[in-house]
């Protein structure tokens, strides 16, 4: 390794430079924007709410909470108790065709993840729903598959007899790390909207050894997983699930391309953003002005930050406070760094999310955490999905920003296996 005087900056590279602290220093003006219209919209959606061209039928849920004596209402698969867990990839173009315009490098890049179900429904000789899960910015893959007894999102609704996708954005865990300004949160949703046409085309693979995900230890061996290297499965309906940020995914998905079958969004919404995510972001920007944070080795690639400035902000902003223990020592070492260029691009991307969200025309499942300390006043956000004849939403009591591990996720588990039923 070369430790030597710098040579002196390609002109490319300063270039490249100076188009970054370019897009973050109108991001950051963008983010001020952004927060007033997002209020401006929804107050005026609440003050106004569509006439009859929405539809007769059009339904806004709001479902009851079950007293916790009651106990739960988990419909489960007998024949899904042990489900199958196979390390998928797809390869992907890291382009943008969506309606949220952002800049990316077009190049190719493989995504990677797991396909969690019962054997019964991929053996059942037909095509059957899938979900593909995706995670916001501060995440990764685990947050839907957290390494905790009955706080796996996938695995528990694989044990109540649904198939689900969960990958690691471009950028994140397991799946391929460009240089963090080499995409944006339009690319992404372009991404997921190529894995769903890859799960309905069976165009992805099922790799035959483990991934270097969250979870080596759970992936497939011969013996309890002969699926592993054989042809992908193909899927009839698709739904798309996004937590946080990867709600804002979904939603531009579905206004630009209108190919998934119903969306369900955890711990998200364009309003309500408070004082704890604008330190955050403001601060990531500032970071990302500069280059992005130091990198751990030489090989690294440039552009990433953390959303919460240290681990503490992290746990404070993702778990409420009756969070069990379990999953607070879980999530504790998986403090992630994210893409300087997907961050930046966010604030415009809400901009364009409220300007198309009354065009969503599919079910909606929304979730929020009442202890959630990045989101609060969200109740009018279902309001805005116009379009949609059926919009549910539930709000967790005793839950934070991470809706799918904290305290009241088996609730979630089971209000999504029902949403799902009545949908598939």
């Amino acid at each position: 390794m070369n430790t030597g005087t710098p040579a002196p900056a390609h002109p490319a590279r300063r270039r490249r430079r100076g188009l970054r602290a370019g897009l973050v220093r109108a991001a950051v003006s963008a983010a001020a924007v952004a927060m007033v219209t997002c209020e401006l919209v929804a107050t005026a959606a609440v003050a106004e709410p569509a006439g009859p061209a929405v539809g007769p039928e059009r339904r806004v849920t709001v479902t009851p909470e079950a007293s916790p004596a009651a106990g739960g209402t988990t419909v489960r698969d007998a024949s899904a108790a042990d489900p199958v867990d196979l390390p998928v990839s797809f390869v992907v173009r890291n382009v943008n065709r969506t309606k949220s315009q952002c800049t990316t490098d077009g190049r190719t890049y493989t995504v990677r993840g797991h396909l969690t179900a019962p054997r019964a429904l991929l053996a059942g000789g037909r095509r059957p729903p899938v979900t593909l899960y995706v995670h916001g910015t501060n995440t990764g893959e685990w947050i839907w598959r957290l390494d905790v007894e009955g706080r796996d999102h996938v695995r528990e609704l694989a044990r109540r007899g649904h198939a689900s996708v969960t990958i690691d954005r471009l950028g994140y865990g397991s799946s391929d790390i460009p240089d963090g300004f080499a995409s944006c949160s339009g690319a992404h949703a372009d991404i997921a909207h190529q894995v769903v046409g890859q799960l309905r085309a069976g165009t992805y693979t099922i790799d035959g050894a483990p991934t270097a995900g969250e979870r080596p230890a759970k992936a497939p061996d011969a013996a309890k997983a002969p699926d592993a290297g054989r042809a992908p499965y193909r899927f009839g309906k698709v739904f798309l699930a996004g937590h946080s940020s990867g709600a804002l995914v979904a939603e531009t998905v579905a206004a630009s391309f209108g190919d998934v079958d119903g969306l369900v969004l955890t711990g998200w919404a364009a309003v309500g953003v408070t004082g704890e995510t604008n330190r955050r972001f403001l601060a990531a920007y500032e970071v990302c002005r500069q280059g992005g944070e130091h990198k751990a080795k030489a090989a690294d690639p440039e552009g990433y930050v953390h959303f919460d400035p240290v681990r503490e902000d992290f746990l404070a902003g993702g778990l409420g406070p009756d969070a069990d223990p379990a999953v607070v020592r879980a999530v504790t070492p998986l403090w992630p760094r994210n893409p300087c260029g997907v961050m930046a691009s966010e604030p415009s991307g809400i901009l364009t999310d409220l300007s198309l969200i009354g065009r969503i025309e599919q079910p909606v499942f929304l979730a929020f955490g009442a202890k959630d300390v990045l989101r609060q006043g969200v109740e009018r956000y279902p309001s805005l999905f116009t379009a949609s004849e059926d919009v549910e939403e539930l709000t967790l009591p005793r839950s934070g920003h991470f809706v799918t591990v904290d305290h009241d996720a088996d609730r979630l588990y089971d209000r999504v296996d029902r949403w799902l039923r009545r949908h598939a």
